[in-house]
């Protein structure tokens, strides 16, 4: 089985290619806007959309226009997928269980304070490649580029996108992924809270590093100096231009430290349990503390990783309760969220909170894979005269009696 995973690599342009890319990515943005304009007139004439077959088509007969010359700069294949984002933008916002709005115009990042226009294009007979330091992208030329690693497989597409001052491409290549494990020796469960980003029902437990606290001080002091200059002068965009950089610099440490701890997890066992967690809902009540724990971004992270190792990912229920359920008997308990440590009320187990409710996930978790047929019991032929309750399973569909079966 193969799936498809974007690859990042930091651009070196020149002041020439640097405009160019900038006039590039101001063409992507204008059309979306004439593309909605054009989809809302027609709304408003006939009650009806135009999707890509007919935007493709607009698009083709509008580049005979003198007025929009500025088409025929721009490569087709990206005004194609200008148009094809448009349309899962429209589809999306009229979809049951989407929970997005109909798509807005795209402003400047000048008026809007935005640094991340981007367009995407397509390699169409190998038209984009990489090498000897270089990437080819279609009407832009050879862009020096810094490719920190190999090429996974050949090139799909191409985003090109600026993010804080710096220039990025995207590159979306297929990954073989691993045979599927038939036998599976070991789950794990995580919590996710405030002090730990992550406690495993193993006893591994990494702290949160709290990025965006430890930079604090110096976002305060430069957005001190910010206010204090006049806006437009040139002291004022320095004073910008540091601020965007710090920011910058924040949001990729806790990319990498994402990267880092959803790689150990998906190494460390064959079937990792996480909670469906509400982070929307979270950010209401402490935004602050859920950004810089970067709740959401481990929990994706760790799932495409486990499955390219060939191991089970499973999120359980958001409304099933894990904290304050003793690990030994299973009492539930009731505490505020100042209270780290217990002492359960049934069987006097002194325990950990956060051990206690990983244990519960890895648990809850197991049974649902169970219940759902996905996996099953089985015990190894070198256990049958241990006294020892190693779990080990087997991935199968439920069927009578399969929880006897022996593994080879």
């Amino acid at each position: 089985m193969k799936k498809t995973l974007r690859y990042n690599f930091r651009l070196k342009p020149t002041p020439e290619q640097e405009a160019k890319l900038i006039e590039f990515s101001s063409y992507a943005r204008g059309l979306w806007n004439l593309l909605l304009a054009e989809n809302m007139r027609r709304y408003r004439y006939d009650k009806t959309f135009l999707f890509y077959v007919e935007m493709a088509k607009l698009i083709k007969e509008l580049k005979q226009f003198e007025e929009f010359s500025w088409l025929k700069a721009f490569d087709a294949a990206a005004a194609q997928q200008v148009a094809r984002d448009l349309e899962t933008a429209l589809k999306n916002s009229f979809t049951k269980g989407r929970l997005q709005k109909f798509p807005t115009f795209k402003v400047s990042f000048k008026i809007k304070k935005l640094h991340n226009d981007s367009f995407r294009c397509v390699n169409n007979s190998n038209c984009i490649r990489i090498e000897n330091g270089v990437i080819s992208i279609p009407k832009l030329g050879k862009i020096g580029v810094v490719q920190h690693r190999k090429l996974a497989s050949k090139i799909k597409t191409v985003t090109v996108q600026i993010s804080h001052g710096k220039w990025n491409v995207s590159l979306t290549q297929e990954v073989e992924c691993k045979a599927a494990k038939q036998l599976l020796s070991t789950i794990v469960g995580y919590d996710i809270n405030s002090q730990h980003t992550v406690v495993g029902s193993n006893g591994w437990y990494v702290k949160n590093p709290k990025t965006f606290k430890r930079s604090s001080t110096k976002l305060k002091q430069i957005q001190v100096q910010l206010s204090r200059r006049k806006k437009g002068s040139s002291r004022w965009h320095k004073a910008k231009n540091r601020l965007n950089k710090l920011h910058g610099k924040i949001s990729r440490q806790r990319l990498a430290f994402a990267h880092e701890v959803s790689c150990s997890i998906a190494k460390a066992s064959d079937i990792v349990v996480f909670e469906d967690l509400n982070v929307k809902g979270m950010q209401l009540f402490n935004g602050s503390m859920v950004n810089d724990n970067v709740m959401g971004m481990i929990t994706s992270l760790t799932k495409y990783k486990v499955e390219l190792n060939g191991g089970i990912y499973h999120e359980i229920g958001r409304f099933v309760k894990s904290s304050g359920i003793c690990c030994e008997c299973l009492h539930g308990h009731k505490f505020d969220l100042n209270v780290r440590s217990f002492a359960c009320e049934n069987c006097g187990t002194v325990q950990c909170r956060d051990q206690s409710a990983a244990v519960s996930v890895a648990s809850t978790g197991e049974n649902d894979l169970m219940v759902a047929g996905i996996v099953a019991r089985v015990r190894p032929k070198f256990q049958q005269k241990s006294s020892s309750k190693t779990k080990v399973f087997e991935r199968s569909k439920f069927d009578v009696g399969t929880e006897k079966k022996e593994a080879a």
